[in-house]
């Protein structure tokens, strides 16, 4: 039976991408393909219990041929939930785009979100 999903993200850049989720997110590379270089293909970051997968956009096309698209438009959003959510707004909101303010949505949780450098909107919420 299933037991956990994973996002695999399609970038544009891998490096670039790590670069912002570990320093603007305190995310950790847990490994790359290759592991060295100027061009990665491929990379799995971690932070507590979330991991994410990153994917080049022409690596991650030639494996499925049906997302061929010129341009990544993000037709999702990574919903992530925290203990803290004022604490990880308050240290985030002058370091990244905000997507949508710290509120008190419909269902009673506080939340807000923020776009990745591609672009993706992550909603933190509690």
């Amino acid at each position: 039976m299933y037991e956990t999903i994973t996002t695999n993200i399609m970038v544009k850049n891998v490096k670039e991408t790590i670069k912002f989720y570990e320093e603007k997110l305190g995310f950790k590379k847990i490994l790359s393909v290759p592991e060295q270089g100027e061009i990665l293909n491929f990379a799995i970051l971690n932070k507590d219990k979330i991991s994410i997968m990153l994917q080049e956009q022409e690596n991650l096309i030639s494996e499925y041929p049906t997302l061929k698209t010129n341009e990544i438009v993000p037709t999702f959003t990574l919903f992530i939930t925290a203990n803290d959510v004022l604490a990880i707004y308050n240290e985030l909101k002058d370091k990244v785009e905000i997507a949508k303010e710290l509120h008190k949505t419909f269902y009673g949780k506080d939340e807000f979100a923020i776009f990745d450098n591609n672009g993706n909107v992550l909603t933190i919420s509690c």
